[in-house]
């Protein structure tokens, strides 16, 4: 992840200070954030539905995810990452550059305070979630994907 985002300020940083990019507006700034949880979805969706199952941080813990015992399939795989990464961190984003767009007003909309309140709660609830019975992620529930050893899944 912190790769992508390190192509991403190197590319558009420039590029703002240069005027080619105008990060005019809560909506233009968001679309922009979209260029660094977009790909790190795809990519981590695609590392997870190929042969070994598994991101590079699995990989190196020797775990994959499976969906019941079976490879994952890109569309689940997808599914899996949206809500694991893409839901939260856009919420997050969009609740940050809405509190910011809002502050100079003096005073917060209820709606930028329950998007903050929901950037943070969702992370603690994946947490807790595994805390469960069965130990799954809320996101794993969902997707009905467990995260296993890289030798029982081959076995």
């Amino acid at each position: 992840m912190l790769g992508w985002v390190a192509v991403v300020a190197a590319v558009g940083i420039p590029l703002h200070l240069a005027g080619a990019i105008q990060l005019t507006g809560a909506l233009a700034q968001n679309l922009i954030g979209l260029t660094v949880v977009v790909p790190i979805v795809l990519a981590a969706a695609w590392c997870e539905s190929h042969a070994r199952g598994a991101t590079p941080g699995k990989l190196a813990l020797r775990l994959r995810v499976v969906r019941r015992n079976e490879r994952l399939s890109f569309p689940w795989a997808l599914l899996r990452n949206t809500l694991k990464l893409g839901v939260p961190w856009i919420i997050g984003h969009v609740a940050v550059f809405a509190l910011v767009d809002t502050s100079a007003s003096g005073t917060t909309p209820a709606w930028v305070l329950w998007l903050l309140v929901a950037a943070y709660v969702l992370p603690v609830l994946w947490v807790i979630s595994l805390l469960l019975p069965g130990a799954h992620t809320i996101y794993d529930r969902l997707t009905s994907t467990d995260v296993v050893s890289a030798r029982r899944a081959r076995g």
